[in-house]
């Protein structure tokens, strides 16, 4: 047992032991104290990155190019510099106080509440909404936009961003409207045409209302690029596109396929104005003179209809039924409109049978060519011969040129079909020069396409080295109005034409558009007289006006003129005394064929001139009139007198003998075969002036009188019946009347 511890001792050890307790409690609050300054310290800190970070924060929404505006309650109470740019505020207090739904339209309301998210990381993550927002000024504008939910001034706020995109969506307009309009015209293109009428016929189904398309080309637009130039044709077709579009009503479609194509939508319903008096208003407006290159031109159009639900109801159908009725407005001789018929569609499917024929033929060498001699009027000789085509089709036998030329040329076959013949024309001649027979130059027909291919010159000096042929056996025929379609790249290559060695000549002179300017410079060798003015030069003033026209034109140019289509005696008597050079035609000679041309070149065939400008002895008098009664009167009454009888039942016959012989006087009834007699004399006072004129009448009325003198020129009436001496006596003073106006 240990000794009791004495008091000192116990009172001792409390004492250090409260001693170390006060140690402890002070380390420990030296502890504590030292983590409340690090806490301190990292509050500081933390506050410090706060302050910042909302410094940077502030600093990038008001940097940001995004407009960014945060409402409480409804109420605008922040917003950033691209904000205010945006709204076009021209400050923050313009706006802020005021209610947010102000800068938004009613109809996009909507879409911004559901653009709202909880919280920014979402709200990010999710598409941005299209939507137009309204500007101070009333304006709207295009943006993209997104919101979220935060706090913000200790309340709850939403944050509204939105990125302008206005230029964007200008240039996406612009775009679209570039993929769905004409540049020229800004009328619609083809493709949104088609989606208008898709629309329009699901519309007229339900609504059981009908609509019509309209295709419009325009009447000879080519003439005009190739005379005028391509910037004049521009400006026709904006005149053009405007006037279309004043031609109807607001709502319905005009479109532009391209070329001179137009095409209309008229939509449902029609009411009282029916597709055809909406298509002769167009003609009408479209008829109306129109400056162009400082001259005014009449433009006119060939249009075709096709109705829904009658034609079909496809876009594509019954565009393409209106386009076929379109070519049978032009077939019909242009300046109109044509309904779509099932017939219309018959006739292409034969188009396009014929157009798949052509393209056998060629493969199968079902051509031929026949040749028709050019005769020289001085001589008589043959000194020429046009080739021209023919095609021998097992299928469809021979088919007209008229027939199958045109589908050649519109689609573009008649390029290799016309290489074909400068190459078939040269291996003849090649072939009758080795078999010795006498040969000529051959004409050959150009197109305007093939001319327009820059290696026609190569390919005229390859064929012709091919066959060994003489540059001067060939004569290229073009058109006028071919030549005119880049006169300076035409002219230069008729000069190197010209320098390979063969001679050319213009076709169908007269039938287009002639820019004497620029024929002055083409270095041809003939004018050729169209048929069409040779047909009429006998019996029509303005014809013969235009022939004798022609023929003093090429020879004041120094060329020779060739009149085609010459069929009788009395156009050769007045072809030659208007000092034409050369004809060709069916007086002389149809197209023959190979041998019957070589026949004809060896015989030496000529032409057996009429005696021209000799007088008859007798005096020589024309009766026109088909009554057999009138002409065996005249017949007994002129027997044994000086004066020869000679008589037409036909106008045509008439003219005929009036151009074939000199003829003093004509006697005519009122009513002639073929017209009437007044105007014939109104045409033989202009043809023929010398020619007294007799008319043989029994209508002696004032009015009938007036006009004939005034009209016919009349020299004399012979009234029916009439005693012998009394006709003899008018017929003896029509004579001298005659031979004074002669002398």
């Amino acid at each position: 047992m240990q000794p009791d511890t004495p008091v000192s001792t116990v009172a001792s050890r409390s004492l250090l032991r409260e001693r170390a307790a006060r140690k402890e409690a002070e380390a420990l609050l030296e502890q504590k104290s030292r983590e409340l300054y690090d806490i301190n310290q990292n509050l500081r800190q933390l506050n410090s990155h706060i302050e910042e970070s909302e410094a940077r924060y502030r600093s990038l929404v008001e940097l940001i190019p995004d407009a960014i505006w945060i409402h409480s309650g409804g109420t605008i109470v922040f917003m950033n510099p691209a904000a205010q740019l945006l709204f076009g505020a021209a400050s923050a207090d313009s706006l802020l106080g005021t209610a947010a739904e102000a800068r938004v339209p009613a109809e996009f309301r909507a879409q911004l509440a559901e653009g709202l998210y909880s919280d920014i990381a979402l709200a990010q993550q999710q598409p941005r909404s299209a939507v137009q927002l309204l500007r101070l000024d009333g304006s709207l504008v295009d943006v993209e936009y997104f919101g979220c939910r935060l706090w913000f001034n200790n309340a709850e706020s939403v944050m509204s961003v939105a990125h302008d995109v206005t230029e964007r969506r200008q240039q996406q307009k612009a775009v679209e409207h570039q993929a769905t309009h004409d540049q020229l015209t800004g009328l619609p293109n083809r493709a949104l045409f088609l989606d208008r009428l898709a629309h329009a016929i699901r519309r007229a189904e339900r609504r059981k209302e009908r609509l019509a398309v309209v295709f419009l080309d325009l009447d000879k637009f080519k003439q005009v690029n190739d005379t005028l130039g391509h910037a004049v044709g521009d400006q026709l077709l904006r005149l053009v596109a405007s006037t279309l579009r004043h031609s109807v009503r607001d709502f319905d479609t005009v479109a532009r396929l391209g070329g001179d194509e137009f095409v209309l939508l008229l939509d449902s319903p029609l009411g009282d104005t029916t597709p055809g008096m909406i298509a002769e208003r167009i003609g009408d407006q479209l008829a109306r003179p129109v400056m162009l290159a400082g001259q005014e031109h009449v433009i006119t159009g060939s249009m075709g209809l096709s109705l829904y639900p009658e034609d079909g109801d496809q876009a594509e159908d019954l565009l393409r039924q209106a386009d076929i009725a379109m070519y049978r407005a032009k077939e019909a001789g242009r300046n109109g409109f044509q309904f779509f018929t099932q017939e219309m569609q018959q006739r292409l499917d034969a188009r396009v049978s014929l157009e798949q024929g052509l393209m056998r033929a060629l493969q199968r060498d079902e051509f031929v060519l026949h040749y028709q001699p050019q005769v020289e009027l001085a001589t008589g000789k043959v000194i020429g011969l046009e080739a021209l085509l023919r095609w021998q089709s097992p299928e469809l036998g021979l088919v007209p040129p008229m027939q199958f030329i045109p589908v050649a040329e519109e689609s573009n076959l008649i390029t290799a079909i016309g290489s074909w013949v400068l190459d078939k024309v040269c291996a003849t001649l090649r072939g009758w020069i080795d078999a010795g027979v006498p040969v000529v130059p051959v004409a050959v027909n150009v197109a305007a396409t093939q001319f327009a291919h820059q290696d026609l010159e190569k390919m005229l000096c390859d064929v012709l080295e091919r066959h060994r042929l003489e540059p001067g056996l060939i004569e290229f025929e073009l058109t006028e109005s071919l030549s005119m379609v880049d006169p300076e790249a035409s002219i230069a290559l008729m000069h190197r034409l010209k320098r390979i060695g063969i001679t050319m000549s213009i076709d169908d002179f007269g039938t287009g558009y002639s820019n004497l300017s620029y024929l002055k410079r083409f270095p041809v060798d003939k004018l050729k007289i169209d048929q069409s003015f040779t047909r009429g030069v006998a019996s029509d003033p303005e014809d013969r006006s235009i022939v004798t026209s022609v023929i003093r034109l090429a020879h004041s140019l120094g060329l020779r003129a060739i009149a085609e289509g010459v069929e009788t005696e009395g156009q050769v008597q007045l072809l030659a005394r208007q000092g034409c050079d050369e004809i060709q035609g069916y007086y002389f000679s149809r197209p023959l064929a190979e041998p019957g041309i070589v026949a004809m070149l060896r015989s030496g065939a000529a032409l057996e001139l009429p005696l021209m400008g000799q007088r008859s002895k007798h005096r020589m008098v024309l009766l026109v009139d088909h009554e057999p009664r009138v002409q065996a009167h005249f017949r007994r009454l002129l027997d044994g007198t000086p004066y020869e009888l000679l008589s037409a039942r036909k106008l045509e016959d008439a003219y005929e003998i009036l151009a074939s012989r000199e003829i003093g006087v004509v006697v005519s009834g009122q009513g002639p075969e073929g017209g009437s007699g007044v105007d014939f004399f109104e045409r033989i006072k202009r043809l023929y002036p010398r020619a007294a004129r007799v008319l043989l009448t029994g209508d002696d009325s004032a009015a009938m009188l007036a006009d004939a003198i005034n009209l016919g020129a009349v020299f004399k009436f012979i009234a029916t019946p009439d005693d012998d001496a009394h006709v003899l006596g008018v017929l003896a003073s029509a004579f001298e009347h005659h031979e004074r106006t002669a002398a």
